[in-house]
């Protein structure tokens, strides 16, 4: 069991744990597009090096700030607990985007792009073609004028 004493200076050796990435970088759609982004980077050819480096630099970077984030724990704690209150609100207020699979948004998308091309198509087919063809069907109904004759004197 610990003491106050010997919490306080754990506390005051590691940095805060911040929550709310974990949490954002849960919801489905992000997970996967960080998955995706993660992915590709790390399977091409052109960019496997750089991001291997920019992970190194960010750790390194993220090491060299812990004694200032261990004395703005108290702030980055509080922050992150009214930041996570703000996306409660939000997730009750809108929880679809919260749960949504990116596979029903992908069917979803490709609904929509269909129906909006049959329903261009149509309103194309309404408001032009078929205009177009009864003009010349009119055209061609239309009693062409007898041919000149040449009668004999």
């Amino acid at each position: 069991m610990s003491t106050p004493s010997q919490t306080a200076t754990t506390d005051q050796t590691n940095p805060p744990e911040i929550k709310i990435f974990a949490r954002v970088a849960s919801i489905p759609m992000i997970s996967v597009s960080l998955e995706s982004i993660n992915y590709v980077l790390t399977s091409n050819i052109l960019t496997r090096q750089p991001y291997a480096q920019a992970k190194v630099f960010s750790n390194t970077a993220y090491r060299l700030t812990e004694p200032l984030q261990v004395k703005l724990a108290p702030l980055i704690v509080r922050a992150d607990g009214i930041v996570n209150k703000a996306v409660d609100v939000v997730e009750s207020r809108y929880p679809y985007p919260f749960q949504i699979q990116p596979q029903e948004v992908a069917t979803y998308v490709r609904e929509r792009k269909d129906s909006t091309i049959n329903g261009v198509g149509k309103a194309i087919g309404d408001n032009v073609t078929t205009p177009a063809m009864n003009v010349a069907q009119g055209i061609d109904n239309v009693r062409s004028p007898t041919p000149f004759s040449f009668t004999s004197r």
